[in-house]
């Protein structure tokens, strides 16, 4: 529905006063801690009907959730058998899993009770009883003086008025509000709740990283990780796009997806929510991602910003204190593409540290390289906790939560996901002074732009989520049938000795055809699916899993035995004897082995993946080894199908099973998937997102490292993984020839290879660019990812494939971290992995690739020197009209050939002043920035760059 802006005038979005409104109306859903199939009657409209909890001893409360969000300041109970002293608790929340405290209330009447209360705004109510015998026939729910639009309105409150700039109405609507509503504003529970008295609206938010994981029914996509094992951006771009789709039907209009991290380390748990360990993969998956997300008209928020992904020990939220150069290198790569690119209007931060700092109180990160180098303009999210965690409870950096809001403010978070912003204490230092209004101002008008920005206070879309309803296009066929092209694409094949697969024994055409083989199905995983962290409720039936997806794939002559072997943890008593039995009567085994990763609503289980859930060893958990090894002992044909959220120890499955795939948490299409593989109706195309190390000890390890002092191997282990970042093979071969490399007079690079299918079936080929700077004036990586694309090909099919590098692409940060591209040799290297190496002296020299079938190696002789050059300019002075304050300027104009960094001081009368401004700019392009000063009369003022000093006398 849309609305001209006179008709808009004069509509009533909430068309009384205090009313009270009838049943059937009022609730959309109704639960109970006790018969709560029968909740819904207390909401039916039907004094008839009821719902009582039953003969029951402990208290029970009944959950409502309301039609329509608001302020809500009385309640009506028709009831028999209930006296008033029964009648527990009454708490209104926009967060049913976190109530927060109840409400005061006085009754009046019997039949019905009336409750009043001060309007407290929520979209759920939550009844709790004492024990008893009682029977709740009809609630009934009232609501404080709504907002009315009329054009009388408008005037009074023009923040309502769509015509206006968007800064004129977060001006009208921060000066009306009270420091307590300003607090208020930023709470979060499950969202934005919003204010309605001022008309502010509530902003719904999932966690989204493989599907909208609230509720129950929504399709599950494969992990994150496993998004990321498929190289195929437009893959990617339309699973987030049905996600999207997905959420509007849910009315949500924000994800907090997709994790951008860069994962460093396989022990960490939270390895399966990102795309892997290389900055370029997680940039171009993630940002493909973002793409089809907002092309649904919806809000991502990318998390979490950042240097989270580099973990001491791979222990969540351990930071190791990495320098500035290795985050600009590494860990702000994905964030900088994304928000740059796809101008993201909301962001996580991080529990982790900023050279120290931590990242809640970090001005230097969420200022200055966020807000000033990359020109965010969006709102900044807590991660859940993070702002309480600068007290003793975690970090000692704040004394108190008051200390910490105000810390958390002045870097200008917006979102409070925890118990900080809505501490009693902090909003009791908001209305005595103790909280920096200029701070909290600034960051209210981050959130408020936003919601005006993209209509909000217009149109808003948002309604509670039923946690029990099935929305229309949850888990349709369409939906599914991208599920199982995402959880096929991502498998990745490690190992096929012999040419074990495809399995004979498949129906339906596959290429091993149906001869009546018998295949034994073993492990944990077999009949159960792990889906990955952050999964909604399950549906029954909705995991297919492997054991499900063989049986279905399976010809008529194929028989599939099956035994579980082992629970997925757990060292106690272990018997094989039932797993080898089966396997004795099988012509090969299929073991499905690895994390237990899955939705919270499944309770009783250990995890071994997923957030807060770190894995030590990287042996396979439990006695699930100890069945590996006694299956294959058997001398039976074993395939691993390793069911994980990380890369896993697979020495010995490496050296004693016939055939190795990664299936990752492949989502609730995963076994049919799988099953595709397996008999060949798809061809496996997935590469490693990660690293997979021969063992625990050598970690940490991924492909772009720099090189070494010394020696690279252990003494009793060699320095080189298992299997390497970008591999994975295929049923088919692949060759590559004429690699070709040409500079252009604008610096860019032309890198042109023909990729050719040589086998005897079709395939996907994931053609991977790396790049390695031979001599540089600091150490470089031993070889960078730059770009890949994933194609098809036919039998003897060919195909020219390009790339284009460009100078940023090609630079460095030089010794006075500067950014620059200095002329020299650079190896171009194109393949369908990442180049293999010796470990030894003259690494450099030894990167590439051993034949044509892997890829090719051309030298580039780069004859071009990019840098920045930046020229300071002071400007003029104005009265900054939200604070009031005296602002000076300068502009700072990029006349070299390069995009890079900067920073700018502004020195008053030889003192410096205010906080540090940063800038990036593209060459040719300039910047105003101002800065408040607090002299008046006549005064000096100095910019001063890292190579630039300019001055200006300054009269206020």
């Amino acid at each position: 529905m849309s609305f001209s802006p006179k008709k808009w005038y004069l509509f009533v979005l909430l068309a009384s006063t205090v009313r009270m409104v009838h049943a059937q109306n009022e609730f959309i859903s109704a639960n109970a801690s006790s018969n709560a199939a029968k909740a819904a009657l207390a909401t039916d409209g039907d004094p008839a009907t009821g719902w009582s909890p039953g003969d029951v001893s402990q208290d029970q409360y009944l959950l409502l959730t309301l039609q329509t969000p608001g302020d809500v300041d009385r309640l009506q109970i028709v009831a028999d058998g209930l006296p008033t002293a029964s009648l527990k608790a009454v708490f209104v929340t926009y967060d049913p899993m976190n109530p927060g405290n109840a409400v005061t209330y006085t009754i009046t009447g019997k039949k019905p009770l009336t409750l009043r209360f001060p309007p407290q705004y929520g979209a759920h109510v939550k009844l709790v009883f004492k024990a008893g015998t009682f029977i709740i026939r009809e609630v009934h729910v009232g609501y404080a003086e709504a907002v009315i639009r009329s054009a009388d309105t408008l005037a009074a409150k023009p923040w309502l008025n769509a015509q206006l700039p968007v800064e004129q109405r977060v001006n009208s609507l921060l000066a009306v509000m009270t420091p307590a509503q300003k607090m208020e504003l930023l709470r979060e529970g499950w969202g934005i709740p919003g204010i309605p008295s001022l008309g502010i609206p509530a902003m719904n938010k999932v966690e989204a990283i493989h599907g909208f994981s609230y509720g129950s029914g929504a399709t599950i996509f494969p992990q994150s990780i496993a998004l990321g094992a498929t190289w195929d951006k437009a893959l990617v771009e339309k699973v987030a796009m049905t996600i999207g789709e997905e959420t509007v039907s849910a009315h949500t209009v924000e994800a907090w997806s997709p994790v951008l991290d860069v994962a460093q380390d396989p022990r960490w748990g939270r390895c399966e929510e990102t795309y892997g360990e290389d900055p370029v993969l997680v940039s171009e998956i993630g940002g493909a991602w973002i793409k089809g997300y907002q092309s649904k008209g919806l809000i991502v928020t990318p998390k979490h910003f950042a240097v989270h992904g580099a973990v001491m020990g791979g222990r969540d939220s351990h930071d190791i204190g990495l320098s500035e150069r290795e985050i600009r290198e590494i860990h702000l790569v994905p964030f900088r593409h994304v928000i740059e690119t796809y101008h993201c209007q909301s962001i996580m931060m991080a529990y982790s540290d900023f050279e120290g700092v931590p990242v809640a109180k970090s001005k230097e990160l969420l200022k200055g390289i966020l807000r000033d180098e990359w020109g965010f303009d969006g709102y900044i999210v807590s991660d859940c906790g993070a702002l309480g965690n600068m007290t003793s409870r975690k970090h000692y950096t704040a004394k108190d939560v008051v200390e910490a809001a105000n810390e958390a403010l002045a870097a200008g978070i917006a979102t409070n996901c925890g118990d900080t912003y809505n501490n009693p204490a902090v909003i009791a230092a908001a209305q005595n002074g103790g909280i920096d209004m200029e701070n909290l101002d600034y960051t209210c008008r981050t959130l408020l732009r936003v919601m005006f920005r993209n209509g909000f206070f217009e149109h808003n879309p948002m309604r509670p989520l039923d946690w029990h309803k099935i929305y229309p296009g949850w888990n349709s066929p369409e939906h599914k049938a991208i599920a199982r092209e995402a959880a096929r694409e991502a498998i990745v094949l490690l190992k096929n000795e012999g040419n074990l697969l495809p399995l004979a024994g498949g129906g339906n055409g596959s290429a091993g055809g149906d001869n009546g083989a018998t295949i034994a199905v073993i492990g944990p995983g077999a009949d159960d699916l792990q889906p990955g962290d952050y999964t909604p409720k399950l549906q029954p039936g909705q995991l297919v899993s492997v054991l499900s997806g063989i049986r279905q794939a399976a010809g008529e002559k194929t028989k599939v035995l099956h035994e579980k072997g082992c629970a997925f943890t757990g060292d106690g008593h272990f018997d094989p004897q039932p797993a080898l039995d089966v396997a004795a009567k099988a012509d090969v085994v299929v073991m499905v082995l690895g994390d237990c990763s899955t939705s919270e609503a499944i309770q009783g289980v250990t995890k071994t993946s997923g957030e807060n859930n770190d894995y030590s060893s990287l042996i396979l958990p439990g006695n699930q080894e100890r069945l590996l090894e006694a299956v294959c002992a058997t001398g039976k044909p074993v395939v691993l199908v390793l069911q994980s959220g990380r890369p896993y120890n697979l020495s010995y499955a490496a050296e004693h099973c016939k055939a190795i795939l990664v299936n990752w948490l492949p989502g609730q299409e995963g076994g049919p998937a799988l099953a595709d593989v397996l008999f060949g109706a798809y061809n496996p195309a997935g590469r490693l997102p990660m690293t997979f190390p021969r063992s625990v000890s050598q970690l940490p390890l991924y492909y772009n490292f720099k090189t070494s002092g010394r020696r690279y191997d252990y003494v009793d282990m060699s320095f080189h993984p298992l299997y390497p970042f970008g591999y994975g093979l295929s049923y088919t071969r692949f060759s590559y020839a004429g690699l070709t490399t040409l500079q252009h007079a604008d610096g860019t690079v032309s890198v042109k290879v023909t990729v050719t299918n040589t086998g005897s079936l079709k395939g996907d080929e994931v053609a991977q660019l790396y790049v390695t700077d031979m001599y540089a004036s600091v150490k470089t990586r031993v070889m960078e990812l730059k770009d890949f694309q994933r194609i098809n090909l036919a039998p003897g099919e060919s195909k020219e494939i390009a790339f284009t590098l460009t100078p940023y692409q090609l630079s460095l940060l030089n010794d006075n971290m500067d950014r620059v591209v200095e002329a020299g040799d650079f190896r171009i290297m194109v393949g369908g992995c990442s180049p293999s190496f010796v470990a030894g002296d003259r690494i450099k020299n030894s990167v590439g690739y051993a034949s044509a079938s892997d890829g090719l190696v051309s030298t580039l002789n780069y004859t071009a020197a990019y840098k920045a050059d930046f020229a300071l300019t002071p400007g003029l002075t104005r009265k900054d009209e939200e604070t009031g304050k005296n602002m000076v300027a300068v502009s700072v104009e990029n006349t070299g050939n390069l995009t890079d960094a900067g920073q700018v001081t502004l020195y008053v009368n030889g003192a410096e002043e205010g906080d540090v401004r940063h800038f990036e700019l593209v060459p040719g392009v300039s910047k105003t920035i101002w800065f408040p000063v607090g002299e008046t009369g006549t005064f000096t003022a100095t910019f001063a760059t890292k190579y630039r000093v300019v001055s200006k006398n300054y009269s206020f």
